[in-house]
């Protein structure tokens, strides 16, 4: 399953850009990957993990903003469509099979 971190923190003081920089650095050091600017997701193996992560998040929340969080399947995200006017950058996992089981 993948855990997708989905947030809207405000950047206009220079102490609120602090407290965004160090929350995309944590997600960057726990191993989400970013998707989009304010989209990470990472690769979860269990429901205790996932528990591990929330909690972690929540250790790791910025004083002001919001943040959601969205638990699919490795099926589910496989089947996300990147759709833009430019030329498209492709991935190198794009399915659920390519994904390693520890």
């Amino acid at each position: 399953m993948r855990l997708i971190v989905m947030f809207d923190l405000p950047t206009n003081t220079a102490l609120e850009r602090k407290y965004y920089r160090q929350f995309r650095k944590f997600l960057v050091t726990n191993g989400y990957a970013m998707v989009q600017y304010s989209i990470y997701a990472k690769i979860i193996l269990n429901h205790s993990a996932l528990q591990l992560q929330k909690v972690k998040l929540e250790q790791n929340l910025p004083p002001k903003g919001h943040i959601e969080t969205l638990i699919i399947t490795e099926k589910q995200y496989a089947n996300m469509e990147r759709i833009s006017k430019g030329p498209v950058k492709r991935e190198q996992i794009t399915t659920a099979s390519r994904i390693v089981e520890l």
